[in-house]
């Protein structure tokens, strides 16, 4: 998957054309399936939207959706590629008569949205994974701690499948500390709230006492560097800058320092 890095990436930046079905496995975010058209190439794909104004979305949470996606991409997950969807009233014309009108008619301007996946299922509880599929799954419960991620529980796991990879999606409730009044000032060491939270994430009882060393994610932590921040801000549009980036960057940059500590917090809540 490209980073964001790479000399040639660009953010796809999306018109929304048209409407082709409201996705129920979306859940509260209530994204919906559109066709739209990229700004840079001129070609049409089908993409997943996320309206601004969906429940549970705001511009705050789309920022946060698109600093973890590249994140993800910049180390090397399986992610879903985002991309900016763009819609106009031409756009909410065509969504008349459907779910997601309200959403969608208050959402003119700049949405977060995700290039769509097809040939993937979505994992469910307790599902059978083969050992090859171990290796996303150590990653994945790192990524979702560096990223403070609650949102990939159990129940509700936010992961696809084809039966090879596994990818990631739904990050909005990522870097919950930017909305939380009491903050870890040591973010690199778990506290209470970690442990209860990062129990319950799917892959907590695929992965305990099962001796996963993390080392090979320890080392993709450096690829989180300054070049890496500048990129970023460069990317995110104006309107979705506010305080939250700037904490975000400080709090990696935190864990990323402190990574040995960080990696046997890790393997402690494992134990």
């Amino acid at each position: 998957m490209a980073k964001i890095t790479d000399t040639d990436y660009f953010l796809p930046n999306v018109l929304a054309l048209n409407r082709l079905e409201s996705l129920v496995r979306g859940g509260t975010t209530e994204p919906m399936l559109i066709r739209g058209i990229c700004t840079t190439t001129q070609e049409k794909d089908d993409y997943v939207v996320k309206f601004k104004r969906s429940p549970r979305m705001s511009i705050e949470s789309s920022c946060r959706e698109l600093i973890a996606a590249f994140i993800a991409m910049e180390i090397d997950l399986n992610t879903v590629q985002p991309a900016l969807i763009s819609v106009n009233q031409d756009f909410i014309n065509t969504v008349k008569g459907h779910d997601g009108y309200k959403a969608a008619s208050e959402s003119i301007g700049f949405n977060f949205g995700t290039v769509y996946k097809c040939g993937y299922s979505v994992l469910i509880k307790n599902q059978i994974l083969e050992d090859e599929l171990m290796k996303y799954a150590e990653e994945i419960f790192a990524f979702d701690l560096l990223i403070s991620n609650p949102d990939r529980r159990t129940e509700k796991p936010n992961l696809l499948c084809d039966g090879s990879n596994i990818l990631i999606f739904d990050h909005e409730m990522a870097f919950s500390y930017t909305t939380s009044i009491f903050k870890n000032p040591t973010p690199w060491i778990l506290d209470e709230y970690d442990y209860a939270t990062y129990k319950n994430h799917y892959f907590y009882h695929y992965l305990r006492k099962n001796g996963f060393s993390f080392e090979a994610f320890s080392n993709k932590l450096k690829l989180l560097d300054q070049n890496f921040w500048r990129k970023l801000s460069v990317l995110i549009p104006e309107e979705w800058k506010n305080d939250q980036v700037e904490l975000i960057m400080k709090t990696l940059n935190l864990i990323i320092n402190n990574k040995d500590t960080f990696i046997k917090e890790i393997k402690k809540l494992l134990l």
